[in-house]
C-alpha cells in the first residue's frame, strides 16, 4: 500500500489567509473547538480594499472585517484560532 501524502490544512499566518481566500470562490473553513465541535466559515478577502468578508455559517450572520479586527478577539475568533492552530481549511 502506498503511503498516503498528507498536508497540512491549518491556516496560521494572516498573510496565508489573505493568499487562500483572495480568489473569486473564497475560502471554506472551520475553527476547531474543544470537544471536536466545529465553526464553519466561509471567508473572502478582498485586497483592493483590505477587507475580510466572513460568513459564519453556523448563524448565518455576516462581517466585515478590517485585517487588525479579524485579529481582535472583541470582532472575531479568527485571530486566535490561527495562533493556536484551530483553523481549518475544509
Amino acid at each position: 500500500m502506498a503511503a498516503r501524502e498528507t498536508k497540512d490544512k491549518r491556516i496560521r499566518k494572516i498573510e496565508q489567509l489573505k493568499e487562500l481566500a483572495k480568489t473569486d470562490n473564497g475560502l471554506d473553513c472551520f475553527i476547531l473547538l474543544n470537544g471536536g465541535l466545529r465553526s464553519s466559515k466561509y471567508i473572502r478577502y478582498f485586497s483592493d480594499d483590505n477587507i475580510f468578508y466572513v460568513l459564519n455559517l453556523i448563524d448565518d450572520s455576516e462581517q466585515e472585517l478590517t485585517e487588525s479586527q479579524i485579529l481582535d478577539k472583541a470582532y472575531s475568533n479568527i485571530g486566535e484560532a490561527m495562533e493556536k492552530g484551530a483553523l481549518i481549511m475544509d
